[in-house]
């Protein structure tokens, strides 16, 4: 929402970047260190060009820990990392050859000194920066227990913190809600990556849940996942699935492991209908999950 690339690179150059990160499976931290490093607001740089002003920013946070260097790349928060630590990071998943040379030469430059670093944790600057976290995962998951305890369920809240590689988050939470007390509801957030290998179309809500399904097959118990901005892949926000869903995929004629290996949950879950669609929400607090078993 707030993108201002450095005058040397396009928005072009900085959407190529982000996806090319977004599908190697980059967690956001590495994505932001890249991103803070070739914009001229993020890592920062807003609370410089806005002092002396008393600056009073009002966060809403998408970050698992909130970390407010990290949330929206920290226009108004201090920045440790550096042009060599974003070289690194397009380095080890081997995305130089695939970034715009713009944005490759920009950070080569910083490395070298000719530019400037993001705005760093003593500066003089954040003496007149006042940071507010409004909002942020635990408060849609404390939210959720709230309502589930309204439906009669034992509720509570397992970790609010996932964000390994989708499908082996979701053998974790399968195992989770498996060995929980009968008549439970297992909830969890956070924002779990996909290492895209595969040509087909998904995001890692409907990613994680995909996983999930054979593992529960024959069981009285039922899993979602959606991104609370609404978006996980196209206007999908993410997906449900219950005990009886590996039987329906069977009959449909659909191979879970084909469709998880391609990356292309969307059109599984397209064809079981089991889609969760919820529309732009306005808002984005990561990614929640819950399990009910009964």
């Amino acid at each position: 929402m707030m993108p201002l690339p450095q005058k040397d690179i396009t928005l072009k150059d900085l959407k190529t970047t982000n996806d090319c990160l977004l599908k190697a499976g980059a967690s956001i931290y590495e994505i932001n260190s890249v991103r803070k490093h070739i914009s001229q607001v993020k890592g920062g740089n807003l609370a410089a060009k806005l002092y002396p002003a008393t600056t009073i920013s009002l966060i809403i946070s998408d970050v698992i820990g909130d970390d407010l260097s990290v949330i929206a790349s920290g226009p108004t928060a201090p920045d440790s990392s550096t042009f060599k630590d974003a070289l690194l990071v397009l380095q080890g998943y081997g995305l130089m050859e695939k970034i715009p040379k713009k944005v490759i030469t920009h950070l080569r430059k910083g490395l070298e000194g000719k530019i400037n670093e993001t705005v760093k944790p003593k500066d003089k600057v954040f003496e007149k920066v006042n940071n507010f976290i409004l909002a942020n995962n635990l408060t849609a998951l404390n939210a959720m227990k709230e309502e589930a305890k309204k439906q009669g369920l034992n509720a509570e809240i397992i970790n609010s913190s996932i964000k390994g590689e989708a499908k082996k988050e979701g053998e974790y939470i399968a195992e989770e809600i498996i060995q929980a007390k009968k008549e439970n509801a297992l909830i969890f957030g956070g924002e779990p990556t996909v290492i895209v290998k595969g040509k087909g179309m998904g995001g890692r809500n409907q990613e994680l849940i995909l996983s999930m399904i054979e593992k529960i097959k024959d069981k009285n118990i039922t899993i979602a996942s959606a991104g609370t901005d609404g978006i996980d892949f196209y206007k999908v926000a993410g997906a449900i699935a219950d005990g009886n869903s590996y039987k329906r995929a069977k009959k449909l004629k659909l191979d879970i492991n084909t469709y998880l290996e391609n990356n292309d949950a969307y059109n599984f879950f397209r064809k079981m209908k089991d889609h969760i669609t919820t529309g732009y929400t306005g808002t984005n607090v990561c990614d929640i999950i819950i399990g009910v078993k009964r």
